[in-house]
């Protein structure tokens, strides 16, 4: 079978196009059980309804819109049932998109916010009633931590994950290891693979499981490989599942936005889950019991996906 068309774009518009997702979903060999979570995935579009915020950190390229109704197929292909939509950096404070999903599939998604510094207590309440869990903090967008929002939302009961890099995580550390309550590195906390386990990266991203408060989704994202499998993020996942099972997350990152290798497909993300978590009692952890716990789905309301 032919692989879905994707959408198309404006052909006056000369900027370079992020590169497009492979919509092509054979079936996985991970066969994943009811309440699964993918904990990183972005919606984009339609930009016709749902424009990016103007001039936004990515504004100098093109992104094809990848819905609501695109992540719909892409969950049933993958056998999930429940997700964790992070809000794009390209949309940032503006959460027009993330509010309609969150109020369209209320039992199925959480959502991690960018609001902006000057969002009221009543839309913080409106949010958190919607099902809105966290706050997106990155130096992508910030020169340093914004404690006051930080401490707002925490009022809130959400968690602060971070989107961080090895090499621009040192001014941040003790800013991520004082997040109230718990929080979440993103993307295994773009760990340097050539550094290995006892490297600085990893050893900051051990350090904020020794809080007791932090999770880690572990992701390819940070792999120094071209293409699939991305056997040099293996040893770090590897070490977290076995020493910290119960802190463990995974996200695809779909659609993968400013992915500039060959585009992954997210089957065989999956199924790399296979390779990294071959004990069926931790991708249990990893996949329903862990994000279960962290973002706060009903455990009565566990589906399978067909």
């Amino acid at each position: 079978m032919a692989a879905p068309e994707a959408p198309s774009l404006p052909a006056s518009d000369s900027r370079p196009l992020s590169p497009q997702i492979d919509r092509s979903y054979r079936a996985p060999k991970l066969k994943l059980p009811p309440g699964a979570c993918d904990t990183h995935f972005h919606f984009i579009g339609p930009q016709s309804l749902y424009p990016m915020k103007p001039n936004h950190i990515f504004s100098h390229l093109r992104f094809e819109d990848t819905t609501i109704e695109d992540w719909l197929k892409l969950q049933s292909a993958l056998g999930l049932s429940r997700g964790l939509h992070v809000q794009s950096m390209m949309y940032e404070n503006i959460y027009q998109l993330m509010l309609h999903a969150q109020c369209r599939m209320p039992d199925r998604i959480r959502s991690v916010a960018i609001p902006s510094v000057d969002v009221t207590d009543k839309e913080l309440d409106i949010l958190t009633k919607a099902g809105v869990v966290g706050y997106r903090m990155t130096w992508r967008l910030s020169k340093k931590p914004d404690e006051r929002i930080i401490a707002r939302v925490a009022e809130h009961g959400w968690q602060i994950h971070w989107l961080i890099h090895g090499e621009h995580t040192e001014d941040w550390k003790s800013k991520v290891l004082a997040s109230p309550g718990n929080f979440v590195i993103e993307h295994l906390g773009g760990v340097r693979p050539e550094q290995g386990l006892d490297g600085p990266d990893f050893t900051f991203v051990k350090r904020c499981l020794e809080t007791g408060r932090g999770w880690v989704k572990i992701s390819p994202r940070p792999s120094k490989k071209q293409t699939f499998p991305f056997d040099d993020m293996k040893p770090f996942a590897r070490w977290l599942v076995e020493n910290a099972p119960d802190r463990v997350l995974w996200g695809s990152d779909w659609p993968h936005p400013q992915y500039f290798k060959p585009m992954v497909n997210d089957i065989d993300l999956l199924d790399e889950m296979l390779d990294w978590v071959p004990e069926a009692d931790l991708r249990q952890k990893i996949f329903v019991d862990n994000p279960e716990t962290l973002f706060r789905f009903d455990p009565n309301k566990r589906t399978a996906v067909a």
